[in-house]
C-alpha cells in the first residue's frame, strides 16, 4: 500500500466518524427543537380518542443505544398503552430506506424492544435508524441512533 492510498483510507475513516458524531448532534438537537416545550410523550402520542393507542416515553432518552455486551444500553425499549388491543407492528430502516429489521409487537403488552440486530439476528451496524409504528393504519414515525 502506498503512501496515498494509506492516507486516503485514514481520512475517509475520520470522515466516516465526524459524519456519524455530526448525524448524532443534528438528531439529538431536533428531537430537542421539535419538543417545543412539550413533554415527549405528547410529542410522539396518539391522540387517544381517535384510535385507542398512544406512545409514552421509552428509554434510553435521547434514543441513542450501545448493543455492545456491556449491559449498558443493550437495546431500545417503547412503552404505549394499546386500550382497543389493537395489532401493531413495527419497522426499523436503515438510513437509505431499506428495512432491518420487522417487529411483531404483542398488542397486550405495554413495551417492546430492538436489540439492534437485523432478520438474521446479526447486530447492525452503527448509524441512524428510522422506526414506523403502524397501529391501525395510523403511523408514528421516529429515530434511533444505534452506536458501538
Amino acid at each position: 500500500m502506498n503512501y496515498r492510498t494509506e492516507r486516503f483510507g485514514k481520512a475517509k475513516r475520520r470522515f466516516q466518524f465526524f459524519l456519524l458524531l455530526i448525524s448524532i448532534i443534528v438528531v439529538f438537537n431536533f428531537a430537542l427543537l421539535s419538543a417545543g416545550g412539550e413533554s415527549d410523550a405528547e410529542m410522539l402520542a396518539f391522540n387517544i380518542s381517535a384510535s385507542g393507542f398512544e406512545l409514552n416515553e421509552g428509554f434510553p432518552r435521547p434514543r441513542v443505544f450501545t448493543p455492545n455486551g456491556d449491559n449498558t444500553n443493550e437495546e431500545v425499549t417503547f412503552k404505549y398503552e394499546n386500550i382497543e388491543e389493537s395489532s401493531i407492528v413495527c419497522w426499523i430502516y436503515d438510513i437509505k430506506g431499506s428495512v432491518v429489521r420487522q417487529l411483531d409487537i404483542d398488542p397486550l403488552k405495554d413495551e417492546f424492544s430492538w436489540d439492534g440486530t437485523n432478520e438474521n439476528k446479526d447486530v447492525a451496524p452503527s448509524g441512524i435508524y428510522i422506526y414506523q409504528i403502524e397501529v391501525e393504519g395510523q403511523t408514528i414515525n421516529g429515530t434511533i441512533v444505534l452506536a458501538k
